[in-house]
């Protein structure tokens, strides 16, 4: 019988490797857009897609590219760090130790304190995007361990519920990243265009596959929906929506980890709202859509967390 302790600490280690690599690509996607402007104007929206503007105003720093850089790449104190969320696969994955292959512990805290190193090292805004890649690749290879030694049980199934999750809400929060000022009936955003969102599929590792599919005259609105409901783009809403109810599926058919109503409730709210998407993704429709989405991600996890990890379940 696996201990609800455990299948939290997968789950969240699944969440925490995915947060990280996933605050990278926001990171080098924000820096293209903003063509090395310092001025906070492209920066800035990364804090509100975060609900950040508080936490990064007590650090007394203006916004500017670099100061947020290190706020979401380096700053220990910020819950929605690269390197608070290496530090918690590590802690997550140290209670895990006896369930985890001994490769894949020396690659996550190798991982893990090179992240920390972070913290201690003085970088420019040129060197961004090559600290960025070198996280993902970090990610990737522990990944790649995960996956090629971790033994198909209970455990190993939260782990990809958590990660399935946290890729979902990313992915939204990504291309939310522009378009969250459509939510203001007086704003006057001028919504992104094709160059931008050749640079969003390209940060989303989407750029070749929405070309075999979309050759020719292709819109930002294909974009939008190629990213959000392809169910064969890995990172896809939708993919990595079905990726979290397969994994729920599973752990009731071969494990007898029944998920209750609750959990039944918002996969059913979930799956709702990722299959019927509204017939434009542009501008403030599109921005709404993400919003609910995230709202339902967020009561799935709750859900999970009340039936799964609850002590006094």
């Amino acid at each position: 019988m696996l201990l609800s302790r455990f299948a939290e600490n997968a789950f969240w280690m699944g969440r925490y490797m995915e947060r990280a690599e996933s605050l990278t690509r926001l990171l080098m996607t924000t820096e293209a857009f903003a063509a090395d402007q310092e001025t906070g104007e492209a920066w800035a929206p990364i804090l509100s897609v975060f609900a950040d503007e508080k936490a990064f105003a007590e650090r007394g720093k203006p916004i500017t590219a670099l100061n947020v850089a290190r706020f979401y790449l380096a700053d220990a104190a910020n819950q929605n760090s690269v390197s608070v969320a290496a530090h918690m696969v590590k802690e997550n994955a140290r209670s895990l130790r006896h369930l985890i292959s001994t490769e894949s512990w020396r690659q996550v805290s190798v991982f893990a304190d090179d992240i920390a190193a972070l913290r201690k090292r003085r970088f420019a805004l040129s060197k961004l995007s090559d600290i960025c890649s070198s996280i993902r690749e970090g990610c990737f290879t522990v990944r790649g361990g995960l996956e090629a030694t971790w033994y198909r049980d209970a455990v190993w199934r939260f782990h990809h519920l958590g990660a399935a999750l946290e890729r979902a809400d990313q992915i939204t929060r990504l291309i939310d990243i522009k378009y969250f000022r459509f939510d203001r009936e007086d704003d006057d955003a001028t919504p992104p265009d094709v160059a931008w969102w050749n640079m969003l599929l390209r940060s989303a590792s989407a750029y070749h596959a929405f070309q075999r599919r979309h050759p020719v005259n292709a819109d930002p609105e294909d974009a939008a929906r190629f990213i959000l409901c392809d169910p064969h783009l890995p990172l896809s809403l939708n993919s990595a929506a079905h990726g979290a109810f397969y994994q729920i599926d599973r752990l009731e058919r071969d494990l007898l980890v029944r998920p209750g109503p609750d959990i039944n409730r918002a996969v059913a709210a979930l799956r709702d709202r990722v299959e019927a998407p509204p017939a434009r993704l542009t501008g403030r429709s599109l921005h709404r859509f993400i919003d609910q989405v995230q709202r339902e991600i967020i009561a799935l996890a709750n859900a999970v967390n009340e039936r799964y990890f609850s002590p006094a379940q």
